[in-house]
């Protein structure tokens, strides 16, 4: 490839806040660095991911080393898996926070724990064969599966576009598909006592802690009372922004529907917000959320601290079996608890934002049954005392 036709150069996109905006050739500056590339008659653009001049140019130089064709084939054939998994990851996770770059770490463990079990040392090793065997082997949640799928593919993305393998292994690997009834939680709605013995724990929690850090026994109680006078879900609290409640309201899209929620709520919710603390591993304009951690493995950091409520409660199903606690119980019971109240089966898809009543018929028919019971009797009383009698009376 002649230099005419190869041209990789930085270039620096300015925020407004920036004394360097008005021009476009400043370099030195702390905003953000990308390359220009063109090739072969085509124009592309890709972020350097850092803010350093110096480090972009490490970049570019990288990027014209690797559409050399001698430079590419040798990378293709010396680089070792071990090594590219430690550049991605160094890459992938240098702006984050200390969850996310813990989930790269896991990742890059599991990846090199299963090649070291099929004794593949170099990256040009890695077969599709074997990948799709590895991934067929995988366990647990389906949602878990595709993410870690996702990583997977992005990683052996990566390795081709910088030409560390002359083809992508993870390209022919099928999605993974949740079965019928695969990760069906069963609906378990929690009576007023285990509630209140929830939120009990929460105080007990933080007994438990041996560091401030670690106390979120506040933080928690906020999140089920939230939870369970909203019926949202545990991803739309977790990214609520202090701005989004206001006079009394809660105001947000929702993560899964992207539907408009804007609705007043109990003011023991209000206050147990008011009293979160603006932590400094949090961002100050969120509860719950730091942003430098993945939305989407922003659950994955508080699910631990979700579970550990199960030292401190002691719940038990309809025939006395231990019952685990989770967060989706609180929607189960703001649902529940409003059908038991009379609120019409419609009226209650809308408030859970269902897209439509037969997901919410789905989940909640016995409890609908109840309601219809509950209306039964109050119609048989009343009618008793005009005179009338009933069978089995």
């Amino acid at each position: 490839m002649t230099p005419s036709t190869l041209t990789v150069t930085v270039f620096t996109r300015h925020t407004s806040e920036c004394d360097h905006k008005d021009n476009p050739k400043w370099k030195q500056c702390k905003c953000s660095k990308h390359l220009y590339i063109y090739e072969n008659g085509r124009v592309s653009y890709k972020s350097a991911r850092t803010r350093s001049y110096t480090q972009a140019q490490s970049l570019a130089e990288e990027e014209r080393k690797a559409r050399d064709p001698k430079t590419r084939d040798e990378r293709a054939k010396d680089c070792t898996l071990s090594d590219a998994l430690d550049q991605w990851c160094a890459g992938a996770s240098k702006d984050v926070g200390v969850a996310t770059g813990k989930a790269y770490s896991t990742f890059k463990n599991a990846v090199l724990t299963w090649a070291a079990s099929k004794n593949i040392v170099m990256l040009s090793d890695v077969t599709s064969d074997a990948l799709d065997t590895w991934v067929t082997s995988w366990s647990g949640k389906a949602n878990t599966r595709k993410f870690r799928l996702s990583r997977l593919r992005a990683l052996f993305l990566w390795c081709q576009q910088l030409h560390k393998v002359n083809a992508n292994p993870a390209a022919p690997l099928r999605n993974i598909k949740r079965g019928k009834h695969e990760d069906d939680e069963k609906t378990w709605p929690l009576t007023p006592d285990q509630f209140e013995e929830l939120i009990a724990a929460t105080h007990e929690y933080d007994k438990g802690r041996r560091v401030d850090k670690d106390r979120f026994g506040v933080d928690l109680r906020a999140i089920f009372l939230t939870q369970r006078w909203t019926g949202l879900r545990l991803s739309d609290v977790l990214l609520l922004r202090r701005d989004a409640v206001r006079a009394g309201r809660i105001t947000l899209k929702t993560q899964k529907t992207g539907d408009d929620f804007d609705r007043p709520v109990p003011k023991v919710v209000l206050e147990a917000l008011a009293v979160v603390p603006v932590r400094k591993t949090m961002h100050k304009d969120y509860y719950f959320w730091s942003t430098k951690c993945d939305h989407r493995v922003l659950a994955g950091m508080w699910t631990p601290r979700i579970k550990r409520m199960n030292k401190y409660v002691h719940f038990k199903d309809e025939k006395g079996n231990p019952l685990a606690f989770r967060s989706h119980m609180l929607r189960d019971t703001y649902a529940v608890e409003l059908l038991l109240a009379g609120v019409l089966l419609e009226q209650v898809s809308k408030l859970l934002t269902h897209k439509s009543t037969r997901v919410t018929e789905q989940h909640y028919a016995p409890w609908v049954r109840a309601r219809q019971d509950q209306l039964d009797e109050v119609m048989k009383q009343a009618s008793r005392t005009m005179g009338a009698s009933f069978t089995g009376d």
